[in-house]
């Protein structure tokens, strides 16, 4: 998986490949007006005196929106995706074909086309999603990822009256649950996604801590070269030589996207030095500034000036994507990288079917000044929007429905499908779901690891757990009594991901910084990709060598010159209003 269009078209990937067996959750599948007819037990009567108010008594009220009734009739919409190269769908199956869209077929009557597919890598989905709104011809539904422009995209579309204001749909067909389940995101989940009092978009709720970078070490080499687990910087340093010495492994894995990618970013770099670039951020003054510009940022410029330099760092790293920059990671190249709390599902299955020998742990680094620092999300983390003019949008608010009962282990028919032992799409890797929305708790990952852990220690009794934490507490048992540990690597990657990075990534306190401002200017649309161009090619030079980290200053201005400062008081004046 990629950085942030993982959650743009797979929201229900990771929820497919998180899932297992759980109660049986909401399947309706009574027609739209419901299935019991309302029946008018008076006779029929040809008296003339027969008044309007006995009519009115005879008259029966109106059925109450069912939000998982059956569609009277077959709604299909067509939708794009961005898939993974590590996509494995069962032989003759894909997105369009597969059991999961043939059961929401039969019993919703709902039934998606794909109009096209993207890559999941650098950033291709929303580049497809800004010429189609260029050209007036986007799909009929559209999942699309907030960072790093998704909001943008969203002001585009509201402003050229391509999208439906879905505010009647939402209170007349989604879920209580749902609606409970969103409302954990506070009043920013439903704001950031509205204009003018209009509800323009079904949000997913970020879980803020997976924006958090966790490093991954194999602790087999440390082991042999006599260190303990890297706590700091200086300690991945060390690391990384001791790799080179021993194992001919001294160079970590990074691509071009330099920050806020899950993979093999310099996140975890940035964070060291208390730095968010790309993100705006509250300043020492208390007003809003945009976090590529801050002083802190220097620091960590030449830190990974230092590391390039000393050949630590792949010497080509500004060609790789996430897929390539992971390919060392497989073939026992590297012991170290940055990756997230989840990344037993990509990239670390590969490594150990490589070499079972590879025993990976996560942790998180302490920053320069002794505290761990990371970057955080906004409320929203991704969301789902309706083409205007569309038939039936009440449609696709009960496929989410249906999709927020399948990501919170709900459905027995999905879990079976996707997550109990044996699940034919277990390593699929694949979307599944016809269109995803994901709401729980902002602090998803340390709540649930802590419910897991009581469910295994016998504090929370197996039957007495709630269904995600069974799910997954039965995941590390099954996992933990399996003769052969690689036989099925589904469950490796279920298992270990709270096991070890879930784990790796709560032991340590870290202090998050959320951004103080997400969203798009009017000077921002106007002027910020030749800034966001600047500033890439600006800290990739640094990084190289090709110029001096005094070069940062210079950047700095010029970012001002060049409209920074005229779009950093207008989000300001947002900010205070």
């Amino acid at each position: 998986m990629n950085n942030k269009v993982k959650a743009a078209a797979s929201i229900s990937l990771i929820a497919a490949l998180m899932l297992t067996s759980a109660a049986c959750g909401n399947s309706n599948n009574t027609n739209e007006n419901g299935s019991t007819a309302a029946t008018n037990n008076a006779a029929a009567t040809n008296e003339t005196g027969t008044n309007n108010a006995a009519a009115a008594e005879n008259t029966a009220p109106a059925e109450k929106p069912d939000p998982f009734g059956k569609m009277d009739e077959l709604v299909e919409f067509t939708t794009g995706i961005s898939i993974s190269a590590e996509s494995k769908p069962p032989a003759g199956e894909s997105f369009e074909n597969n059991d999961v869209q043939k059961w929401f077929e039969q019993n919703l009557n709902v039934k998606p086309k794909m109009a096209w597919s993207t890559s999941d890598q650098n950033f291709a989905f929303e580049q497809k999603v800004s010429l189609l709104i260029a050209a007036n011809n986007i799909p009929d539904v559209l999942s699309i990822s907030v960072d790093p422009n998704g909001l943008s995209i969203l002001k585009k579309l509201i402003k050229a009256d391509m999208i439906e204001d879905l505010s009647k749909v939402y209170e007349d067909y989604a879920s209580p649950f749902l609606k409970e389940s969103i409302a954990l995101g506070g009043p920013d989940a439903l704001n950031s996604v509205s204009s003018d009092g209009k509800l323009y978009a079904i949000p997913s709720i970020a879980d803020v801590e997976t924006a958090i970078p966790v490093i991954w070490t194999r602790k087999d080499w440390l082991d042999q070269v006599g260190l303990p687990e890297p706590k700091t910087l200086d300690d991945v340093e060390t690391a990384l030589k001791a790799f080179k010495d021993k194992f001919g492994a001294g160079v970590l894995p990074a691509q071009q996207n330099i920050y806020g990618a899950d993979t093999n970013s310099f996140d975890f770099v940035f964070g060291a030095y208390n730095s968010y670039p790309g993100q705006w951020v509250k300043t020492a003054d208390g007003s809003v500034g945009y976090g590529s510009v801050q002083p802190e940022v220097k620091g960590a410029l030449e830190r990974l000036a230092k590391w390039y330099k000393e050949g630590m760092v792949a010497p080509d790293f500004i060609m790789n994507d996430s897929n390539k920059s992971v390919e060392q990671i497989a073939k026992g190249k590297a012991g170290i990288f940055q990756g997230a709390w989840w990344s037993t599902w990509y990239p670390l299955p590969d490594s150990i079917k490589n070499d079972n020998k590879a025993n990976w742990q996560a942790t998180v680094l302490q920053g320069v000044d002794g505290v761990a620092h990371a970057k955080g999300y906004g409320a929203v983390r991704s969301f789902v929007v309706v083409k205007k003019g569309f038939s039936h949008p009440e449609a696709i608010m009960k496929m989410l429905n249906y999709a927020q009962e399948a990501n919170t282990k709900h459905l027995d028919w999905y879990n079976k499908l996707t997550i109990d032992e044996g699940a034919k799409y277990l390593n699929a890797k694949m979307p599944l779901l016809p269109v995803g929305v994901s709401a729980k708790d902002p602090h998803e990952i340390t709540v649930r690891y802590k419910a897991i852990q009581d469910v295994l220690n016998g504090t929370t009794p197996m039957d007495k757990a709630d269904p995600e934490s069974k799910a997954q507490a039965t995941a590390i048992q099954n996992y933990e009594k399996a003769a052969d540990k690689f036989a099925d690597m589904g469950l490796w990657s279920l298992a270990n991901q709270f096991a070890v990075g879930a784990a790796g990534l709560v032991k340590n306190p870290v202090q998050q910084t959320l951004p103080a401002f997400i969203g798009s200017t009017d000077l921002m649309q106007k002027k910020k990709a030749s800034m966001d161009d600047l500033e890439k090619k600006t800290f990739l030079e640094i990084i190289t060598g090709k110029k001096s980290i005094e070069e940062f200053d210079s950047f700095v201005k010029l970012w001002n010159d060049m409209g920074g400062k005229d779009i950093t008081a207008e989000v300001n004046d947002i900010v205070a209003k």
